[in-house]
């Protein structure tokens, strides 16, 4: 596989939700032996934080938009656990197609 797959991982407040989800991106990835690196924070940040971290691909726990064709996955399951597993195979299926990881 290619570099780590960049993954921005947003919420509202950028203090629990988000870190939350960070962190069973990044056991999922370890458990798949996939690379991945996390970068957290709020949605009221999204512009500035896709200029600053260049993502692959966004997870988001709240609404937000989609940009230059970055890929936006809804981060809920993530919090809820409903669901989580059917995200887990698309986000690395996703990472997958783009060589990455």
């Amino acid at each position: 596989m290619g570099r780590p797959a960049v993954i921005l991982v947003m919420c509202g407040s950028s203090v629990a939700t988000s870190n939350l989800a960070a962190v069973k991106l990044e056991d999922e990835a370890d458990r798949r032996k996939v690379r991945i690196v996390t970068k957290k924070g709020k949605v009221a940040d999204f512009n500035m934080l896709v200029d600053l971290h260049k993502p692959d691909l966004v997870v988001a726990t709240s609404q937000t938009h989609a940009r230059d064709n970055i890929k936006v996955f809804s981060g809920v399951p993530l919090v809820t656990t409903l669901g989580q597993d059917k995200l887990f195979d698309e986000i690395f299926a996703y990472i997958k197609e783009l060589g990455l990881g």
